[in-house]
């Protein structure tokens, strides 16, 4: 039996709410934690140092709002390489 995603709920979340993030959150990005939408950012690395600071090494979901593709990845991930020569 295959489980289910691990951000199937946050993704879900997002797609839900897809109409409302487009007309009031275009182009930020959006962090879901847990299936509940948190807060929207001006760029990725606010959303991550937040979702980092509340939740620690995740899963979360951050997207862009009306990115042409989606792209996931934990943001831990992307922190490290950021952080890495500092």
């Amino acid at each position: 039996m295959m489980t289910a995603h691990i951000l199937d709920n946050d993704i879900k979340k997002f797609t839900e709410m897809s109409k409302v993030l487009n007309r009031y959150h275009a182009g930020k990005f959006i962090l879901i934690f847990e299936g509940e939408f948190i807060a929207s950012f001006n760029n990725f690395e606010n959303a991550a140092r937040h979702a980092v600071k509340y939740f620690g090494r995740g899963p979360y979901l951050i997207r862009q709002v009306g990115a042409p593709t989606e792209m996931k990845m934990p943001a831990s991930v992307e922190l490290r390489r950021i952080y890495a020569h500092n």
